[in-house]
């Protein structure tokens, strides 16, 4: 029986053959490709408004639902309530974050004021070699006279950039806030393009990359916020100036996994090595050494009961495959990349499951234990309630529709 309308004339419009559609799709892949790469630097602003417009969906729905509020009118709110917090937070940190940089640089002008007041017959043994102050001395120079000459030159370029970086956000704050009003508009548009026949899959496909992503953002804003408050609390008792400016900026790190904990240590040894304690009696040596081995001991915390129980377990992935992942994100997206690269890659594998059942022929869901067992099997190791075991094993049909009811209960 024929599935078409009753206006629908083949002759009229007919079918492509598979190598017309081959060439057609593998035409549109290639020109898809060259308009990624031309407007590459709307994909940026464009992704990261994409996320804070999933991110901030849900707050929105439940002021919409809650007080009956027109969705756009509850988008408003949520976003003026964010700059509302933004802005006072970025003004009260500004000078604390210029205080901690002119402290940097009276240390840095004091270092090289010590090492030029240096007897010029000095040296310095490390192992077995010997350095003449003065030769370092001149290296040293040349450094920073190459460096002021590089920072002169690139003054127009610098202004330009932050001209830039400025627009973008305004940019990525408009196409969030778009985004989040047409939120169902959007999700609407990209069910149309799913073939009638693989709604179904899709839906279920996108259940599953949406668990990852949920659970990635509430853990990092979870993980972000406890990380703030513990190293907050530490740089206070350890007497490191500006506790709260280095707190917060270790809690934004933690949205880049593995190299974020290594950026923050640096920061706080460095800040320990030129500006001490305090109020802690100690040489500024011996008090970046006592902050190496808080630095180390809140690092094993994190990486091993803070992540583990606060992420949850939806971003299953090795260590290793994370740290695979960041190599290859910071070469793609920079620290976008880096920030995404882990449910990228769990998003990625479920992507990839999906095929593999498909190309074996097995049903893909629900997406636990091996691809290759029983649907039941499956639904038993996701703690879900199995289909009756009367069920024919023969209703191929029946049987994967029991397992879509299954999963949807």
């Amino acid at each position: 029986m024929s599935t078409q309308p009753d206006l629908y004339n083949s002759e009229d419009s007919p079918h492509w053959s598979s190598t017309t559609i081959a060439i057609v799709s593998l035409i549109l892949l290639i020109l898809f490709g060259i308009a990624i790469y031309a407007f590459r630097i709307v994909l940026t602003p464009l992704i990261v408004g994409a996320i804070v417009a999933y991110i901030f969906r849900p707050v929105v729905r439940f002021i919409h639902q809650r007080t009956r509020l027109p969705y756009g009118l509850a988008s408003a709110l949520v976003y003026l309530l964010l700059l509302a917090i933004l802005i006072p937070t970025i003004i009260l940190l500004t000078p604390s974050l210029v205080m901690l940089l002119q402290t940097l640089r009276d240390e840095i002008i004091l270092l090289v004021q010590g090492i030029n007041g240096l007897s010029p017959d000095a040296t310095i043994k490390f192992l077995e070699f010997e350095f003449n102050i003065q030769d370092l001395i001149r290296e040293f120079n040349t450094l920073l006279s190459n460096l002021a000459r590089t920072v002169a030159s690139q003054s127009f370029d610098l202004i330009r950039n932050v001209a830039e970086i400025t627009l973008l956000t305004v940019f990525t704050v408009l196409i969030s806030f778009y985004l989040t009003c047409d939120a169902d508009k959007v999700v609407q548009w990209l069910e149309g393009l799913v073939p009638r026949h693989y709604k179904r899959d899709t839906q279920l496909l996108i259940r599953e990359i949406d668990q990852v992503w949920k659970a990635f953002f509430r853990g990092q804003i979870i993980l972000s916020m406890v990380v703030t408050a513990i190293l907050t609390v530490v740089c206070s008792l350890l007497g490191l100036p500006y506790p709260l400016l280095l707190g917060i900026w270790g809690g934004m790190l933690e949205f880049l996994p593995s190299i974020g904990n290594v950026i923050w240590g640096l920061t706080v040894v460095l800040t320990a090595l030129f500006h001490g304690s305090t109020y802690l009696p100690v040489s500024n040596t011996t008090f970046a050494l006592i902050v190496v081995i808080a630095y180390v001991a809140f690092a094993q915390v994190d990486i091993n009961i803070l992540i583990p129980n606060i992420i949850g377990k939806h971003v299953r992935l090795h260590p290793m495959v994370v740290i695979l992942g960041v190599i290859i994100g910071i070469n793609i997206g920079g620290f976008l990349g880096v920030a995404l690269a882990a449910p990228t890659i769990a998003s990625l594998r479920i992507i990839g499951r999906y095929i593999y059942a498909k190309l074996f022929r097995m049903y893909p869901f629900p997406m636990v234990g091996p691809p290759s067992a029983p649907w039941r099997e499956r639904l038993a190791m996701q703690s879900e309630p199995a289909a009756s075991p009367d069920a024919s094993p023969d209703d191929e049909e029946a049987s994967e529709q029991q397992t879509v009811n299954a999963v949807e209960s």
